[in-house]
């Protein structure tokens, strides 16, 4: 196992939660040389890693001169051994063919060309174990289960440049509306409530948070707002996005990737969760962290998209938010002095 490469998932979120894998095998293989294949919407994860030695983008095209491109890739690089963290045909299949001898995966009811099949666990675990099962199965030792994200000095003192243009207020706080399924999000509502206190009684300078597709949504939210926030979805990339989480003082959000992404660089941060489980796929952190889940006796995760009642998500309160809010910035305001 000298020169590795994993095969990641293509959601921000997922990728997230995988990359302990990473750390993993540096430590175990100090010598090895690892490659990753990661779609090009998450390859930003992945830059500045000090366990990633070469990053291929793609999203395993479909056509075959886009597969024979990537075949050539991966030959090029004479990887002894692939990790795929999700089963898959077509990935083990150009894995195969790339001339990789060892094809670590999960067993499957459907054929794969995997040569090291791995048992999955036989009860739910947090995502974040599902794919670290691969390394330890394989003899790997695991010693850091968290997701790690590596931003530059130069990144951060970008961010501090632009957070330096807005008001001076007591604390910084982001929130994040969007999730990537509607049941997962809370009601617009609610965020714009939540946003008025806590500019007015923790006199916060707040941002919301977002791509160019949620600008509707945030622009809906200061809408509804009596004060004026900071909107910048769609104004930054996702390691502007890192750079900036990781110098406000609390993170709103639902369980998105974005919620991971804060997790990883150790921004206090509080999680909505409801249409999805806390156990399975909550944040790891090792900053301060508040999960809000009321459970209501839904199936989980729930895919019923037709659900007009979203009850998971309105069992949440603006108040018990606004107070985990309250006392998290307090705690941290004392630890800084």
């Amino acid at each position: 196992m000298n020169r590795v490469l994993i095969v990641f998932p293509n959601w921000i979120g997922d990728c997230l939660m995988a990359t302990p894998a990473l750390r993993a095998l540096k430590e175990n293989k100090k010598s090895s040389f690892i490659g990753i294949i990661v779609h090009e919407r998450v390859s930003d994860i992945f830059k500045n890693s000090p366990f990633v030695d070469r990053i291929i983008e793609s999203n395993f095209p479909k056509n075959i001169f886009g597969k024979l491109s990537l075949i050539s890739k991966i030959s090029r690089e004479k990887f002894d051994t692939v990790f795929l963290l999700k089963p898959s045909f077509t990935k083990s299949f150009v894995c195969k063919v790339s001339g990789i001898k060892d094809i670590v995966g999960f067993k499957s009811k459907k054929f794969t060309f995997i040569n090291k099949p791995i048992e999955p666990a036989e009860a739910d675990v947090h995502k974040m174990d599902y794919y670290l099962r691969l390394l330890e199965k394989s003899g790997l030792k695991v010693e850091k289960k968290k997701s790690e994200f590596f931003l530059s000095d130069q990144e951060r003192k970008q961010a501090q440049a632009f957070l330096k243009d807005l008001p001076l207020k007591k604390f910084r706080i982001a929130v994040h509306p969007r999730a990537n399924w509607d049941l997962k999000m809370w009601p617009a509502e609610r965020f714009a409530s939540l946003c008025d206190r806590l500019i007015e009684d923790l006199e916060c300078c707040l941002i919301i948070t977002g791509t160019k597709q949620d600008l509707d949504l945030c622009s809906r939210i200061g809408g509804l707002m009596v004060n004026k926030p900071y909107i910048l979805a769609g104004k930054t990339n996702l390691r502007e996005l890192a750079a900036l989480l990781k110098e406000v003082d609390l993170f709103i959000s639902p369980d998105t990737g974005i919620m991971h992404l804060a997790a990883s660089i150790n921004t206090p941060l509080i999680a909505l969760f409801g249409a999805t489980s806390p156990f399975l796929n909550g944040p790891r952190a090792d900053g301060a962290m508040k999960i809000i889940y009321n459970d209501t006796g839904c199936e989980k995760p729930c895919y019923k998209l037709g659900c007009r009642d979203n009850i998971c998500m309105k069992n949440i309160f603006v108040e018990e938010v606004f107070k985990a809010a309250k006392e998290m910035l307090l705690v941290s305001r004392q630890q800084r002095h």
